[in-house]
């Protein structure tokens, strides 16, 4: 059974990063669409394909007239023509086709890390401790739970959306309008790129879910396993963990991204940054570091805080110390490391932007920097609803998968 849950989270946790890598793939696409007359009109619905434009940039237009005359564009819009002429209207750029799966990949992977960390400490539990591993805690109902939390849910999301149709009425946007662009989830278009917003948001979205799920992964796998090694007596983790926690409040991670910048890209002239190019593998070190290692120092030690004080009541028993560090503090470290993954993972995000920004790696973060940058509300608006939605369905999702763990939660 725990090797199981141990497999499945495994499973989910790979198939979201792979997800994730795919939706970040790019391929050329051209559109065509064709007429006579003295205007000469973009392909339909141009604006809503999946334009990679942080990536590879915007598309390029060029109108072939009479089958000879080559006219290049210097935007996609209709085009007045001096005489009515036979006219080819071409659109050529890059597109992310499976950008829509990038939301897919993000969830696979907060749940396989969710899941992933509490079979391993299921396995260790039953390794070390055998039938002494089973405890037996009486909870509520777990359909209750999972409907007040759905209910809390639906209120959060309510309350953002009303703030989203708020600052659309005080743009001058109809209000049903607004309604209508949230239902159907059509953020609509952007004033600097011209092209639909949902479509930023899901390429953009593509290569933040890449980034957060590796580095969320590794923080969260990582982090309890060094605690264990301090627990059991490893005096240099132990003191190489309290003094990270500093290093990682000091140096936040875009005061590490500047020094990653400054060391590997421009003075060693050995490690990428920016769009994707290449391999992405290597444009991904320098954020993934900057992410990655502040957190887990912070993230180990706030829960190496919470399990160091045995209770005096186990110690009172006369409880062995396999028993006392096996069954009472690992299973207290899982509560406390599945209670706080979800603000972990907001925290993550907050320092993703800021990272993304620096590296000009094309996620979120560098989606609304341009959106700023250009007074773009649509994107910002965008962006924020979007992070908006990902803390709230995350914190939904951890509160669901705590009660199932831990059923005295559901009383």
């Amino acid at each position: 059974m725990k090797i199981g849950i141990l497999l499945f989270s495994i499973i989910l946790l790979s198939s979201g990063i792979i997800i994730s890598a795919v939706s970040t793939i790019t391929k050329q696409c051209e559109l065509i669409s064709y007429g006579y007359g003295s205007v000469a009109n973009p392909p339909q619905y141009w604006r809503e394909e999946l334009w990679s434009v942080l990536n590879k940039g915007m598309p390029s237009a060029y109108i072939i007239l009479n089958g000879t005359r080559t006219v290049n564009l210097s935007n996609i819009s209709s085009v007045s023509l001096n005489s009515s002429y036979f006219y080819v209207y071409v659109i050529k750029g890059y597109i992310q086709p499976y950008a829509y799966l990038s939301p897919i990949g993000l969830l696979l992977i907060f749940l396989g890390t969710a899941t992933g960390f509490r079979g391993m400490i299921l396995l260790i539990q039953e390794r070390a401790l055998g039938e002494l591993s089973k405890g037996y805690a009486v909870g509520g109902s777990i359909y209750k739970y999972v409907i007040k939390r759905l209910a809390s849910f639906v209120i959060s999301m309510t309350i953002v959306s009303s703030v989203v149709i708020i600052l659309e009425a005080i743009h001058g946007v109809c209000i049903t309008k607004s309604i209508s662009e949230l239902i159907t989830f059509s953020m609509g278009y952007s004033r600097h790129y011209g092209i639909s917003v949902t479509s930023l948001l899901l390429t953009s979205l593509a290569f933040t879910s890449l980034l957060t799920g590796i580095a969320f992964a590794l923080t969260v796998y990582l982090s309890p396993f060094l605690v264990m090694k301090a627990i059991l007596g490893s005096s240099l983790i132990n003191s190489l963990l309290r003094r990270w926690k500093y290093i990682g409040n000091a140096l936040a991670s875009w005061v590490i991204a500047i020094g990653l910048i400054y060391l590997f890209h421009v003075y060693l002239n050995v490690l990428p940054i920016g769009s994707p190019r290449g391999h992405l593998i290597y444009y991904l070190i320098l954020p993934l570091v900057s992410l990655f290692f502040p957190f887990i120092g912070i993230f180990a030690n706030r829960i190496l805080l919470s399990v160091s004080k045995v209770p005096q009541e186990f110690v009172a028993k006369g409880l062995s110390r396999d028993v006392l560090v096996f069954r009472h503090i690992l299973g207290n470290l899982t509560v406390v490391t599945l209670s706080s993954i979800s603000a972990a993972f907001v925290e993550m995000l907050i320092a993703e932007f800021l990272v993304e920004a620096i590296f000009a790696w094309p996620g979120l973060g560098y989606l609304i920097r341009i959106g700023v940058d250009y007074d773009d509300f649509k994107i910002v608006e965008g962006v924020l609803m979007i992070y908006s939605s990902i803390v709230i369905f995350s914190n939904f999702i951890a509160d669901v998968i705590y009660g199932i763990i831990d059923p005295r939660v559901t009383r």
